[in-house]
């Protein structure tokens, strides 16, 4: 592939994932409502499977500096974002190593989701900002008509909401963007840094 050709592909899914920001293509986990399923992911692992590691790493960055510039729920959240995709694509350059079945990405990626996600999460929830998580957690928990619990055991509990989240939202972006490479990869024989054949 040409470098202009690289630099173009790049710049389009990188707008591709502000679009889909702007407009905000998001639907709310209804567990934890303040977590949202963001469209805007595919774009950034779609390049990263057509174009590369360091493609999808640029996209990606990209995609983090627009939310921060389109107003985020907290200072925190694009950052958080930017870890999970990223650990996506960790977890399917370390499967490569071991396998080039597609199945084996998806698990992999997600799985790696999961748990980096789970150990970043529990660190913002209860230690980083906990006047933010923590009363939204306990006003949930009020709803659900649970009077008390002490705050590690809601930092655990968001915890584990948020891995479900990670697994589920894992899931959705892996298997549209999967579908998506494959099918422009079969039409068009540009992508040689193809993660997938």
């Amino acid at each position: 592939m040409q470098k202009s050709q690289y630099i173009s592909l790049i710049a389009m899914f990188a707008a591709t994932s502000g679009a889909l920001t702007e407009m905000h293509v998001m639907f709310p986990f209804p567990l934890l409502p303040f977590l949202e399923f963001d469209m805007a992911e595919i774009p950034d692992m779609v390049a990263f499977l057509l174009l590369g590691p360091e493609a999808g790493l640029v996209v990606a960055a990209i995609h983090c500096i627009l939310l921060y510039t389109l107003g985020a729920f907290t200072i925190f959240s694009p950052l958080m974002k930017f870890f999970a995709e990223g650990s996506m694509f960790a977890g399917i350059l370390v499967a490569r190593k071991f396998s080039n079945k597609n199945i084996v990405y998806a698990v992999s990626s997600i799985g790696f989701r999961v748990i980096i996600m789970l150990f970043v999460t529990l660190m913002l929830y209860y230690v980083i900002m906990p006047d933010i998580y923590l009363p939204t957690a306990k006003l949930a928990m009020t709803i659900l008509h649970i009077t008390y619990l002490s705050p590690l055991f809601i930092a655990l509990l968001l915890v584990g909401l948020t891995s479900i989240f990670n697994a589920i939202a894992g899931a959705i972006t892996y298997s549209i963007s999967y579908a998506i490479s494959l099918k422009l990869l079969r039409s068009f024989k540009i992508f040689d840094s193809s993660l997938i054949k």
